[in-house]
């Protein structure tokens, strides 16, 4: 495991949300009317000729969008499945860690998303120290 992708974890959280998000506004879009300009002419004397708005049922369009929105959906619920899998990995590997001290650090910086100031004063110490810590894990733990 890198620092890299240790530090890929707060990433990853943002961007299952945000996808989350995105899949859910593409559940609301439901419009199957479009607007179109037609002419026409008023019912009495002189029947003056003008164009009007209106909106009208396109079953062409309506499909066509629903497909776009069938394939733009599933391509965010595959990507939020990886990122998802991504972050299960990561999480798992940091509860492996035997290490009490180590594994708080990592929580803290890679789960929880703290800053190396705050683990240092959670933790009681100066904050070059947790990354110290860290770095020193990753390299002898290298696989």
């Amino acid at each position: 495991m890198t620092k890299q992708e240790l530090e890929q974890l707060t990433d990853l959280k943002q961007e299952i949300e945000e996808l989350e998000k995105n899949i859910a506004k593409i559940k609301q879009m439901d419009i199957k009317e479009v607007s179109i300009k037609v002419s026409a002419s008023s019912k009495s004397f002189p029947y003056v000729q003008s164009r009007t708005t209106v909106q009208e049922y396109d079953p062409a369009l309506a499909d066509k969008r629903d497909r776009l929105l069938c394939e733009k959906r599933m391509l965010l619920c595959d990507r939020k499945e990886q990122a998802a899998e991504e972050e299960r990995r990561l999480i798992q590997y940091i509860n492996n860690i035997k290490e009490s001290r180590v594994r708080r650090i990592m929580q803290y910086r890679y789960v929880d998303g703290y800053s190396w100031e705050k683990i240092g004063d959670i933790m009681h110490f100066d904050r070059r120290t947790g990354e110290r810590i860290v770095s020193r894990y990753l390299k002898r733990n290298k696989k």
